[in-house]
């Protein structure tokens, strides 16, 4: 039961990170667009970029905290950006799919990508990235 428990946490912290990551994406992205005039196609690369490295920075202070990995920091890093940037990618394509296929309002086609790639994040991070260490 208290290894559930330990997972049921680390789950809840890396969703309230990932929410945080949202706020940044999605903020970064309306920013670009609608005040700095910046393309869709950039403004959602620079938005997606700056939310991997924010998490990455609240999930290895926090979330992931108490693992026993010994991977060092910029192996994390690394490993951290790999997942996530497949993830990311899945949100960019997404996005574009959406608003220039279908015409979808941009930011609801940035979160619906978001949500989609969130997946394939948690998924690999907490396998590969924080892997606990096998004694």
């Amino acid at each position: 039961m208290k290894i559930k428990s330990k997972k049921l946490e680390e789950l809840i912290k890396f969703g309230i990170v990932g929410g945080s990551g949202v706020l940044v994406n999605m903020g970064l992205l309306f920013i670009l667009t609608r005040f700095l005039s910046v393309r869709l196609e950039i403004a959602s690369a620079i938005a997606i970029e700056v939310s991997i490295v924010s998490n990455f920075l609240l999930n290895n202070l926090w979330t992931f905290k108490k693992r026993d990995t010994h991977v060092p920091f910029w192996t994390r890093l690394l490993r951290y950006h790999l997942v996530t940037g497949l993830a990311g990618v899945v949100n960019y394509l997404v996005l574009l799919l959406l608003v220039k296929t279908f015409g979808w309002y941009d930011m609801l086609s940035n979160l619906i990508g978001i949500l989609i790639g969130t997946f394939i994040n948690y998924s690999l991070n907490s396998l590969w990235t924080w892997k606990v260490r096998s004694e």
